[in-house]
């Protein structure tokens, strides 16, 4: 975590200096959130999928900078929005924008250099724990110029309670889960990871990874994930395959059996392709899974 607390320390003081300096666009040089957003307003694929620009709510795992998410608002998405990140200094990067964005001349730019001159003073300090301690459930940032448009929250998926993220202060049907969660590099970021399920099990914790976001995504919910680690066939396995997710038990009649809650592919994303040795692939991949119920 620290080297991610690093990095948004300095991407907050850059950002102080020059408010139109957001950050890192991760998977930029593929075009991905463009695309992403061009796959999700497809319109028979937002009317198959009960996708509605005004209602649509989305969490974003992992969220860095909350790009994505302002990207979808920008494009005219007005649903409930949550970006969570465990890396507490890219939550406070991402609220610093979403800030900006609602009162760009809030602050001075001569405050604004000097914030960044004391920033890394004040980071992880006393003065921002008290803050975050005083801004309530979630640790908003002050909502100076309105109510806040983008919510953003520090949470650790692998070990964090689910129900943090299900919290009806979002909207009365997120505790049902969310319409489409999305991950934009953050599996792969847990799959480099050597830390393992438990103290005695050797399954590292990315194996956990699709049972931890089922329950965040409600029935017949989107999990839109972009890796530029995985293949679509690796993505595919991972949160399909056979024992991929540990799904939720549903009790049926004897004639239907055991039911249980998973994850199937319902779309792609087209990226830019190449060949090599007769093999065509693309430099990163994107998976569209849907929320099911699936028999044993």
């Amino acid at each position: 975590m620290a080297s991610w607390d690093a990095l948004y320390t300095t991407e907050i003081a850059n950002h102080a200096h020059d408010p139109t300096d957001t950050g890192t666009a991760w998977f930029d040089d593929s075009d991905a959130e463009a695309k992403l957003l061009e796959f999700l307003e497809e319109p028979e694929r937002a009317q198959e999928f009960g996708l509605d620009n005004k209602t649509t709510s989305f969490l974003d795992l992992g969220t860095g900078n909350g790009a994505l998410l302002f990207a979808l608002r920008d494009n005219g998405w007005e649903g409930p929005m949550l970006g969570v990140d465990y890396s507490a200094q890219s939550v406070r990067f991402a609220r610093r924008i979403e800030r900006a964005r609602r009162c760009p001349s809030s602050s001075s730019s001569a405050n604004d250099e000097k914030e960044g001159e004391e920033e890394e003073d004040k980071i992880g300090g006393k003065e921002d724990v008290e803050r975050n301690d005083a801004a309530g459930k979630n640790g908003e940032d002050d909502e100076e110029g309105g109510d806040v448009d983008v919510h953003f929250a520090e949470h650790d998926i692998l070990h964090g309670p689910a129900t943090a993220l299900l919290d009806e202060q979002y909207s009365p049907s997120i505790s049902r889960g969310w319409d489409v969660v999305l991950d934009k590099g953050t599996f792969d970021a847990i799959s480099l990871s050597a830390e393992t399920i438990d103290n005695n099990s050797n399954r590292r914790v990315n194996e956990a990874y699709g049972t931890r976001i089922l329950p965040l995504v409600r029935e017949g919910g989107l999990f839109l994930i972009t890796s530029c680690n995985w293949t679509e066939a690796e993505l595919k396995s991972w949160f399909e395959g056979d024992g991929a997710v540990q799904g939720i038990e549903t009790s049926t009649d004897a004639r239907q059996g055991n039911e249980h809650w998973g994850f199937e592919v319902v779309g792609r994303v087209e990226y830019r392709s190449f060949s090599f040795g007769g093999v065509k692939g693309q430099t990163i991949s994107s998976l569209c899974f849907q929320k099911v119920r699936k028999s044993r």
